[in-house]
């Protein structure tokens, strides 16, 4: 039987994104709404009482992101939970995401996507995951000029609340912009992404106390038009973690291997 705390650690990342070095200095993200597609599929690998635990976790979300131009230099971002699913290996307590549609969270932004502020909303049933996470869903463009194969290093903070633990992440990014590409169709620029990771969080589930502690590293490489629109992502990741029961002294190491997809649904 796997630990709720599998839910804690299914994405920690899948949607931070750091800043993106565009070829252009007067890029703007362009006002208009877009469906994305979101799957990731989690394998986890769990020692308890000397025993071995393997399962996987398969997330499938849709999500709309509205943009609109509140001022001269700052945008109105709007995200719509459209819809959410979860299926898992026997042992594996998936969430109720029957709620989800509907939810709503957002805030405002330079026109290069750096947000200024962000109402994360609140989750809608208990164990269900807060949507603070979509602050760095779309990815901020820097306005400044890049040749194709320099590189740069951002250093990310993302909270969130994943399963009733409040979860705090912290990721270095070595960036690379890798050139023009097509990509579903759209020439696109393609930023490629080496990333390494702390995470930190405290929780309770069920009545019982948990601490996380754990360290990764993955790829990622997002796709953006000079137009101004998001593309899509593609991620993996890999993560060894300890969750801790401090109650009763037990200690639960951890391994999970990430892979995920964003892709915006043409209309």
């Amino acid at each position: 039987m796997f630990n709720r705390s599998v839910l804690a650690l299914g994405a920690l990342i899948l949607v931070a994104a750091p800043a993106a070095k565009a070829q252009s200095a007067s890029f703007s993200y362009a006002p208009g709404a877009h469906t994305y597609r979101m799957q990731a599929t989690t394998k986890i690998s769990q020692e308890l009482n000397g025993q071995t635990n393997e399962g996987e976790l398969n997330t499938r979300h849709v999500l709309t992101l509205d943009i609109g131009r509140k001022a001269k230099d700052t945008l109105a971002i709007t995200y719509t939970w459209d819809s959410a699913s979860v299926t898992a290996s026997p042992g594996i307590p998936t969430p109720d995401l029957s709620k989800v549609s509907g939810m709503k969270s957002g805030g405002f932004s330079s026109l290069t996507g750096k947000m200024y502020s962000f109402d994360p909303a609140k989750a809608v049933a208990e164990g269900m995951p807060d949507m603070e996470e979509f602050k760095m869903f779309l990815p901020t463009v820097a306005p400044a000029n890049k040749k194709v194969g320099e590189s740069w290093v951002d250093t990310l903070t993302v909270s969130g609340n994943r399963g009733g633990i409040d979860v705090n992440t912290t990721i270095i990014v070595t960036s690379t912009f890798a050139g023009d590409t097509t990509y579903a169709g759209e020439k696109s620029w393609r930023i490629q992404r080496n990333l390494a990771f702390t995470v930190a969080g405290a929780g309770a589930q069920q009545g019982t106390a948990l601490v996380i502690e754990g360290a990764g590293t993955g790829e990622r490489t997002d796709y953006i038009t000079s137009k101004g629109v998001y593309m899509g992502s593609t991620l993996t990741q890999t993560s060894k973690s300890t969750v801790s029961l401090p109650a009763n002294g037990m200690t639960i190491p951890m391994t999970t291997v990430v892979t995920s997809r964003v892709e915006r649904v043409k209309g």
